[in-house]
């Protein structure tokens, strides 16, 4: 069983380094330097502007069928860690396919880093701060992450809409009625509202929103909203990497793919194709969890949740029920 620890909130340590990112020289670096953010991504318009061998290599190994499954970050420089040390992150190539998500990086040689089946993928979590975005793709055994300008996100949404249907299977039920939250600040609901939150606009749906306390330094409160759908619970609050409001923490888990939930003091943790994804929760939306999951009650789940059925692994477990409506 796979423990991931950055979904775990507090202040994350800064972005770090990844196996294949190249030293930071002021010879090398000049040439790609953009400031903290990532050159703009881009889908390929056409063969020629895909680098060499990423196209052979990923269309293998994730399933290709088309240049609008990729999308190209050029090479940029980025910073790591608290002493602001940079790294060169050389151009790569995400893919999204039929069969797995895959990570082509052009240097220092050209090769798939990361490949993640489309069976195996537990969850998306998606930050974007501003301009700066950071999209992982998590599983039992890998963490498939990519940094992005967030000019791209008109490519990137319909590109993960899709992924995410794909990975939603069979619904779920969800409760008949919700806990009354008020009205949502103005930002919330527009999230709330945003076709991008749920893959089902006209599908029924709970959510709790409670605002979290004021992080230090910062002149604005937090806000943290969830939801449950028949095919996923979302995640959203406030950036946790930054003192200000300006953007939005995502986490998308498929509903049929989780096998527990368990209620704890300062969140929820979720078992999803075996990897725990522990989500840190204000107490309102703590109660949510446990009337939408009822997890006092092993091997029965609320009304939120579904009808006595065989417990797998521990109560909260989601079984299948209808399915996607396009």
């Amino acid at each position: 069983m796979t423990k991931r620890e950055g979904v775990r909130a507090g202040r994350r340590p800064q972005d770090p380094a990844e196996s294949w990112e190249l030293p930071y020289t002021e010879r090398e670096g000049g040439f790609y330097f953009r400031g903290i953010y990532a050159g703009h991504p881009f889908a390929p318009p056409g063969p020629e502007d895909v680098p060499a061998g990423a196209w052979e290599s990923l269309r293998e190994t994730c399933g290709l069928e088309s240049l609008k499954q990729l999308l190209i970050i050029p090479a940029s420089v980025r910073a790591v860690g608290r002493r602001n040390r940079k790294v060169i992150t050389p151009t790569e190539v995400l893919a999204v396919g039929t069969r797995a998500v895959g990570l082509w990086v052009e240097k220092p040689s050209p090769a798939v880093r990361v490949a993640i089946g489309l069976d195996e993928l537990a969850a998306l979590e998606d930050v974007h701060i501003l301009l700066y975005g950071r999209l992982s793709f998590l599983s039992r055994d890998n963490r498939l992450t990519i940094r992005y300008n967030t000019v791209c996100r008109r490519i990137l949404e319909p590109v993960l809409q899709r992924l995410r249907e794909k990975l939603a299977g069979p619904g779920c039920p969800v409760p008949s009625r919700g806990s009354p939250t008020g009205p949502l600040p103005f930002k919330w609901n527009f999230l709330l509202q945003y076709p991008f939150t749920t893959l089902d606009p006209a599908a029924p749906r709970v959510f709790g929103f409670q605002g979290a306390p004021r992080a230090r330094r910062a002149w604005i409160p937090r806000g943290h909203l969830l939801i449950l759908t028949p095919f996923e619970l979302v995640s959203l609050r406030d950036p946790v990497e930054s003192f200000h409001s300006y953007g939005v923490d995502s986490l998308f888990i498929p509903r049929s793919r989780m096998e527990a939930v368990s209620v704890q003091p300062d969140g929820v943790q979720v078992t999803v194709k075996d990897t725990e994804l522990f989500l840190p929760l204000p107490p309102t939306l703590l109660a949510e969890m446990r009337r939408w999951f009822d997890t006092s009650k092993p091997g029965i789940g609320s009304e939120g949740a579904h009808g006595p059925k065989e417990v797998r692994k521990a109560s909260g477990v989601l079984p299948d029920a209808g399915g996607i409506t396009r």
